[in-house]
């Protein structure tokens, strides 16, 4: 009796030891963003595969990303730890085509990460940001907000929100600096939020952006969710499609 208890104890932990390292070797999913806010930039071609092309790959069928604009395909999963990433300007995708980006990125499993895609088409420039979008729990009513500072090689700005008054939200940001996400109410009372971006030191409004229609009750697009306003564009440019401008990155 007492060699079949050893025995099933034996076979219970063994059991158990097997589906622990099971779950341990299954794959977990990581999350990634892209984000391109090089200005004067072409749709970016993504290649996951790196500079070349995997079997059955097409640049033509392939995903892209556009210049200020955030779609449902910038949003990526993957299960690699190391994850290959060339981004090449379209129709520039042949063979002995030069990738804009040519990336190896460094992602820890089971994370979610922003790669902000910044600089110029010469001088090319990323930020990889990982983190965790707040929770925001029902009865609270709230979305989250955070700001970058997207715009190649700006001073340092500084962000306000504008509503019966003026209450600075960040003193100062700087070229390539991201906040962390700040949680606003989105009640059935709530107004509108405007925010301006403002050169740091002369104050002057480089742009803004507002989030209307806050306190909508059914298919509120804010409520509960999580979002990234950017500054994109150039100091002092005057094309418009190339000059400093806000930019809503939609996260989770």
């Amino acid at each position: 009796m007492r060699k079949f208890r050893i025995s099933a104890w034996f076979i219970l932990v063994s059991i158990l030891f097997m589906a622990c390292k099971k779950e341990d070797s299954l794959p977990v999913m990581s999350s990634l963003i892209l984000v391109n806010a090089v200005p004067g930039s072409a749709k970016l071609v993504i290649n996951l595969n790196g500079t070349t092309p995997g079997w059955g790959y097409s640049y033509s069928g392939a995903a892209y990303i556009n210049y200020g604009v955030f779609e449902p395909g910038n949003k990526l999963t993957t299960f690699e730890l190391e994850q290959p990433l060339g981004l090449f300007q379209y129709p520039d995708t042949t063979a002995t085509s030069k990738p804009l980006f040519d990336l190896q990125l460094q992602l820890k499993k089971g994370s979610i990460n922003s790669l902000f895609l910044t600089g110029t088409v010469d001088h090319p420039d990323h930020l990889l940001v990982t983190d965790v979008p707040p929770f925001h729990n029902q009865r609270d009513s709230t979305f989250g907000i955070r700001f970058a500072n997207l715009s190649y090689q700006s001073k340092p700005v500084s962000i306000y929100l504008i509503d019966d008054g003026v209450q600075k939200e960040v003193d100062e940001l700087a070229y390539k600096q991201v906040t962390g996400y700040m949680n606003y109410p989105a009640l059935a009372q709530t107004g509108d939020y405007k925010f301006e971006f403002r050169d740091k030191e002369t104050q002057k409004v480089l742009a803004t952006y507002e989030f209307s229609a806050v306190n909508q009750g059914a298919m509120n697009r804010w409520r509960y969710r999580n979002f990234t306003l950017a500054l994109k564009g150039l100091p002092g440019a005057i094309d418009a499609a190339q000059a400093q401008s806000p930019f809503l990155i939609d996260n989770y």
